[in-house]
């Protein structure tokens, strides 16, 4: 039986970016793979959208509802209808579970939607990943309207102020990886992991609706033997903040920097301790909003560090 990479795209009012990755897709070097969409938006217009594109571009696909069992034959893209928008962690899944069942994957390529990806970008990630097997893996992540500049090449975690920090973002994409930190996790925009890590670590937290459920994956991968690594000749170009609705060198939304305060204090609660190092350096955080003038969002920001979070 041939065995596939599975490539995952999380769909949540974004059809026109995501019919532009997919058609990037289809332009690799490379046809050893089938993506899977899931589309986690209000109601079935991005869902029609997406069967319409597909069946225009005469690419063969299977459509359905997300508990339906189907078996997969000669069709290149499954788009799942997700029952809600529980979030990133949580369509994500939905994908993966699927994949698993079809007894054909051996490897995950979990991908934003608001991404193209260069011709080699796949061969690229898996000759690498043959080498290193014990990794969750990401790519070079550069802007897709600045694309001589690197957005990053993965994250660390400071332990002193609890933040993430992303490795790379404004250096030249020629910078060499032996110039730069090494990482602690991989971007979520671009995850490369195999069949046997799912197997050994499990799926995506899905305690976190939004951020950190890379950096808790690569935690749990940690205790079974695996680390964060990166591909320097896998290419990505991201339209960063289109998915959450920020937009490329804007402030995030709202929305996403509650999401972010929440999942950062439940990564912290999971992995630390809520004590003076939590608290001192979130009111540094909201200090900065107040700073800006986002008298509004540092309110919900206090609300957040003082209460219980779900």
């Amino acid at each position: 039986m041939k065995n596939y990479t599975y490539i995952i795209l999380l769909n949540h009012n974004g059809s026109q970016d995501t019919c532009a990755c997919i058609l990037s897709l289809q332009k690799m070097n490379n046809t050893d793979f089938k993506i899977i969409v899931v589309d986690n938006s209000i109601g079935n217009k991005e869902f029609n959208v997406l069967c319409d594109f597909v069946k225009n571009q005469h690419i063969p696909f299977i459509s359905l509802n997300q508990h339906e069992d189907k078996k997969v034959n000669n069709e290149q893209i499954i788009l799942i209808k997700a029952k809600e928008n529980k979030g990133f962690a949580h369509g994500n899944n939905i994908a993966l579970q699927f994949a698993l069942k079809q007894n054909n994957a051996n490897y995950f390529w979990i991908l934003n939607n608001d991404t193209i990806v260069d011709s080699e970008a796949l061969n690229e990630l898996k000759a690498y990943y043959n080498t290193h097997p014990k990794t969750i893996l990401g790519s070079k992540l550069l802007y897709y309207n600045n694309n001589e500049t690197i957005q990053a090449v993965g994250g660390t975690f400071n332990k002193v102020f609890y933040i993430c920090e992303h490795v790379g973002e404004g250096k030249n994409r020629d910078v060499l990886k032996k110039d730069l930190p090494m990482i602690d996790y991989p971007i979520g925009a671009s995850m490369f992991v195999s069949k046997h890590f799912i197997e050994e670590v499990g799926f995506l937290s899905e305690d976190f609706f939004l951020y950190y459920e890379e950096l808790d994956w690569v935690c749990r991968a940690n205790l079974k033997g695996y680390k964060a690594d990166w591909c320097e000749k896998s290419i990505v170009y991201h339209k960063e903040g289109a998915t959450i609705g920020s937009s490329y060198k804007k402030k995030k939304s709202i929305f996403s920097e509650i999401q972010l305060f929440i999942s950062r204090k439940k990564f912290i609660k999971k992995y630390y301790t809520l004590g003076f190092k939590f608290y001192f350096s979130s009111l540094l955080l909201i200090a900065n909003r107040l700073r800006k003038g986002q008298f509004a969002l540092a309110n919900k920001l206090v609300k957040i560090t003082f209460n219980d979070v779900k």
